[in-house]
C-alpha cells in the first residue's frame, strides 16, 4: 500500500508551483513554468516582481513620468556632452538660456563714385589766340614803351597799365640792334640825318640807346632820301631797318608828344 503523505506533499509542491506560474504571467515577464516543475525541490523559490501600477483614469498629463515596467537601474546617466547634430531638452534649454555672441557688422570701405563714361556732346570752343595787337605778359610794368622785335609793333603804356597806342613798326631782327633788354630816352631830335649818308633823313627821333658801332637807336619816321621814302608804309611791321625802329609819320610825331627823356623803354625780342 503506498504511502499517502509523500504523495501528498510532492502533490502541494506542484500546486504551488502552477499557482506561481499563473500568478507570474499576471503580473510580469512570462516564467518557464514547465523549467520550473523540473527543478529541484531543493531550489528556493523565484523572487516574484510588484506588479506595475494601475494607470490614473484622471486627464493625461505632460509634466508626469510615464511608468517603466523595466527594472530599476544603478547605472548613472551619461555626463557626456550632447553632439552638434543631437537634438535633445536639455540641448534646447541650454541654447535657450546661452548669451548671443555680438554682431559684427562690416563696412565696406568708402568708393569713389563712378561717374560712367563722359562723352563730349558739342564742339570743344579753341582758345582764341591773342591778336597780334596783344600787349604781351613779360613787357615789364609802369608807364613805358614796349618794343616787339618779333611781332615788329609798339606799345605806348601808362602807369596804371593801359594801353593808350599800338602801332606796326619796321626795324632790324639781328640780335645786337638793339639787344633784348630796359632802357630809356636819353635824346630827342626833331629833325636828323644819317652820319654815314646825309642824303638820308627823317624826323621826330626819340634816341634810347646805342648800336654796336656808337650809332644812335631810336623811334623815328619812315627815312626819305632826296625826298623820297625808303618803304612804303604798308610795308611796316617787316623788319626792314638798319638799327633804328621806322613808324608812319603820324605815329613817330605821335611818340615824340608822348615820350620825354627819361622814357621806359623794354625791348623784346
Amino acid at each position: 500500500m503506498p504511502k499517502i503523505g509523500p504523495m501528498r506533499t510532492k502533490l502541494g509542491r506542484v500546486a504551488a508551483l502552477v499557482i506561481f506560474g499563473l500568478s507570474a504571467i499576471a503580473a510580469g515577464p512570462a516564467v518557464d513554468v514547465v523549467a520550473a516543475v523540473g527543478t529541484s525541490t531543493t531550489a528556493p523559490p523565484p523572487t516574484t516582481e510588484p506588479a506595475a501600477p494601475a494607470p490614473s483614469t484622471g486627464p493625461a498629463s505632460t509634466d508626469a513620468p510615464v511608468p517603466s515596467t523595466e527594472p530599476a537601474t544603478s547605472e548613472p546617466t551619461s555626463t557626456e556632452p550632447a553632439g552638434s547634430d543631437a537634438v535633445s531638452s536639455s540641448t534646447s534649454s541650454t541654447s535657450s538660456t546661452s548669451v548671443a555672441p555680438p554682431l559684427i557688422v562690416e563696412v565696406p570701405p568708402a568708393i569713389t563714385p563712378s561717374r560712367g563714361t563722359q562723352q563730349q556732346v558739342g564742339d570743344t570752343v579753341p582758345v582764341a589766340a591773342k591778336p597780334d595787337d596783344w600787349l604781351p605778359d613779360n613787357s615789364g610794368d609802369g608807364r613805358r614803351i614796349v618794343y616787339s622785335k618779333s611781332k615788329q609793333r609798339v606799345w605806348l603804356v601808362e602807369a596804371d597799365g593801359s594801353v593808350v597806342k599800338t602801332h606796326r613798326v619796321s626795324g632790324r631782327l639781328t640780335w645786337n640792334q638793339p639787344t633784348p633788354g630796359t632802357y630809356s630816352v636819353f635824346s630827342r631830335s626833331s629833325f636828323t640825318c644819317n652820319i654815314k649818308n646825309p642824303a638820308i633823313c627823317w624826323r621826330y627821333m626819340v634816341r634810347f640807346t646805342k648800336g654796336p658801332e656808337g650809332d644812335n637807336i631810336g623811334f623815328h619816321e619812315i627815312p626819305k632820301r632826296d625826298g623820297v621814302p625808303v618803304q612804303s608804309e604798308s610795308q611796316l611791321g617787316t623788319a626792314l631797318s638798319g638799327g633804328c625802329v621806322r613808324q608812319a609819320t603820324p605815329d613817330a610825331l605821335y611818340v615824340w608828344n608822348w615820350a620825354p627823356v627819361g622814357t621806359k623803354v623794354v625791348v623784346l625780342a
